[in-house]
């Protein structure tokens, strides 16, 4: 019998269930001084969940990819004292300072080799401990989320290493590899995405599905131009979800008809999003605050602005979309149905169906407001508007400003002077450092 080996500790992520999963964390090798193995659909199962205690790491699915984001765009202002956080408000992120910089792709990428441990030790097993159908679904859970770690990578920095067959992190962040140009990083993230579809299993809103998968792969398609292909994806979803009567009912934790994929915190592993938020009087710090530009482009009958607090006080206004300070127990969306509502708008305007104002107007319905017709000729400031208005504080405003081509007018809005090259952030230096097969001369332009 053929065991795959790999050193790994075992750690705890309380999901969905209510329950606490064993969970298999590749950062602290030696927490437990032996080895595991997957052998059986069991230990098949908890390594599938240990890649999901990535998330745990506020550098993916807590605070810091959030609030640098929103700050990168219009969306967030710097209100707090970290100098990084400076650094992305103003576009000016520095390869060799700007420790935020670092550790999203240095955790990210530790998330990946989870990723392709379990694919490996799964895919390498000779025998019949695992049954096909446990070793199937889970090499496709495994692959859906590697494919949405390298969809974030690409955004952020454009063409980065792909690490796709090693299991353990030598030298660099990323293995050692060397960068894989945008186009292939695309394909390695569709391939992962066709090979999982349809494989995955329904483990509730905290897991990936193959809805979730399907919402993955359209934002891919969109971001390549693949409209046609996005819509293809998005259609089974459309009338399969409903949104909830309130908008704040949204940030109740728990699941709820409209929940595609969204994270589950324990207070053990908290993801310190409303701390972020929040002021000292609360328990917070307030590093980060919604900008008075988007408080005050709403319209007055928008219910949406019901979650930002003192909206028209500079030196006082809060993002309440996050709210246990205390505990960091909040449930962030990766995937909800208004965004693929304005998704589906979205595309059916480009492609001239006048059927595409119906879907924007089912979630501007919620917000309180009036009907909008979407065209082909608005559709991009319309939807721009319509995705701040919604999803604001969710993590989508700059890549939703850079994909619709607003970058230039977004970061002139705030007083800055554009340059294309900052459409991506830097490699961080400690990579180009530690990486054999990347030099200086692999760093972004302009970095």
């Amino acid at each position: 019998m053929k065991k795959i080996l790999y050193s790994l500790t075992l750690s705890l992520l309380v999901l969905g269930t209510g329950c606490e999963e064993t969970l298999l964390d590749l950062e602290n090798p030696d927490q437990l001084g032996t080895d595991q193995f997957i052998i059986d659909d069991q230990t098949a199962e908890q390594a599938v969940v240990g890649i999901y205690s990535a998330f745990q790491d506020t550098n993916i699915g807590g605070a810091v990819p959030i609030q640098v984001t929103g700050l990168y765009a219009d969306e967030l202002s710097h209100t707090g004292s970290f100098p990084t956080y400076t650094e992305f408000f103003l576009n000016n992120v520095t390869a060799t300072g700007n420790t935020n910089n670092t550790n999203i792709w240095e955790s990210i990428y530790a998330a990946i080799f989870r990723a392709n441990a379990v694919i490996y030790a799964l895919e390498n097993l000779t025998e019949g401990e695992v049954s096909s159908s446990v070793s199937s679904a889970s090499i496709a859970e495994a692959k859906a989320l590697r494919a949405y770690f390298y969809f974030y990578l690409v955004r952020a920095y454009g063409g980065v290493p792909i690490p796709d067959t090693l299991v353990t992190q030598v030298g660099s962040a990323a293995g050692n590899v060397a960068r894989s140009t945008e186009s292939e990083v695309y394909a390695y993230i569709q391939a992962d995405i066709d090979a999982a579809l349809g494989n995955l299993n329904d483990n509730g809103v905290y897991r990936f599905s193959n809805d979730a998968l399907r919402v993955l792969k359209a934002k891919v398609h969109m971001e390549l131009g693949e409209y046609p292909e996005a819509q293809d994806a998005l259609e089974p979803l459309i009338g399969n979800y409903a949104l909830l009567d309130n908008y704040e009912d949204l940030f109740v934790p728990g699941d709820n008809s409209e929940a595609i994929f969204r994270l589950n915190y324990s207070a053990d592993d908290s993801n310190a999003l409303a701390f972020y938020f929040y002021p000292s009087a609360d328990g917070g710090r307030r590093e980060t605050a919604p900008t008075m530009s988007l408080a005050s482009s709403f319209d007055d009958d928008d219910t949406r602005i019901s979650m930002i607090a003192n909206p028209t006080d500079a030196s006082s206004i809060i993002l309440t979309k996050y709210s246990d300070v205390s505990t960091g127990t909040d449930q962030p969306y990766i995937y909800r149905y208004a965004d693929v509502l304005l998704m589906y708008a979205e595309l059916l305007a480009r492609d001239g169906d006048a059927s595409a104002s119906d879907y924007i107007n089912e979630v501007r319905s919620r917000a309180n407001l009036d009907d909008v017709v979407l065209t082909s000729a608005n559709v991009v400031d319309v939807i721009a508007q319509e995705r701040l208005w919604e999803l604001y504080g969710e993590g989508h405003r700059w890549f939703d400003v850079k994909r619709l081509g607003l970058a230039q007018e977004v970061i002139e809005s705030k007083g800055l002077t554009y340059n294309a090259n900052r459409l991506v952030w830097p490699i961080p230096q400690d990579e180009i450092n530690a990486n054999e097969s990347i030099t200086q001369a692999d760093q972004n332009p302009g970095y």
